[in-house]
């Protein structure tokens, strides 16, 4: 049933899991407060928005999340991250694993650098390999470029235009108009992913209303 769902559309499962599950496995604090972190990030139902005030005003003891303890959680949201890995073609994995996969990160001196994952990494390549051909113009380290771009959700890791203009040669607006197409292209390919995961997380009660 929609309202016994852990979340309201496979979207939401979706972001929330990949976040969560770039936590430790710990229990209580740090879990607790990865949770609270995911769930403000995303839009939330009236049943969910009690969930994170029991979140925030839970001190210790179990985590509260509609009934399920903290290794509950992880476990729906591990179901959610092997479904994008396994039901999935591999371009609508590789968008999905590019958008909300994790930003790494490390203190140099004295100073943050933000970068992503591995496994972000892995598949931006996989989707420029994929774009290539639609692109034979372009340099094909500009379409890495690119896609990392349209990707990047820390203004330290964004590249503009401009850049890509200087560093690769030809006309900024070649770029502009590019990187159009294919933001285009990715947003189709997720919302491909969204559908096709739909029936199995609604008949697992994973997500309640899908819109």
């Amino acid at each position: 049933k929609a309202e016994e769902a852990v979340f309201e559309n496979v979207g939401q499962a979706v972001h929330v899991s990949f976040l969560i599950m770039a936590q430790e496995a710990k229990q209580d604090a740090p879990l607790r407060a990865a949770l609270i972190k995911a769930m403000e990030s995303v839009q939330l139902n009236g049943r969910q928005r009690c969930w994170l005030e029991q979140l925030r005003g839970t001190a210790s003891g179990t985590i509260n999340f509609g009934g399920l303890d903290g290794n509950e959680v992880r476990a729906q949201c591990a179901l959610v991250l092997q479904a994008v890995k396994h039901r999935l073609p591999k371009t609508e994995m590789w968008v999905l694993q590019a958008k909300y996969g994790e930003t790494d990160f490390e203190d140099v001196d004295g100073k943050r650098r933000f970068a992503f994952s591995a496994e972000r990494i892995g598949a931006i390549r996989g989707l420029a390999d994929w774009f290539r051909p639609m692109f034979p113009a372009l340099n094909p380290l500009a379409i890495d470029c690119m896609l990392g771009r349209l990707f990047a959700n820390h203004k330290q890791l964004d590249i503009t235009v401009r850049d890509l203009a200087a560093s690769f040669g030809g006309n900024r607006m070649t770029y502009q108009r590019a990187s159009k197409k294919m933001q285009e292209h990715l947003r189709s390919l997720e919302a491909y992913a969204f559908e096709r995961l739909t029936p199995s997380f609604t008949a697992q009660g994973v997500v309640g209303i899908f819109s």
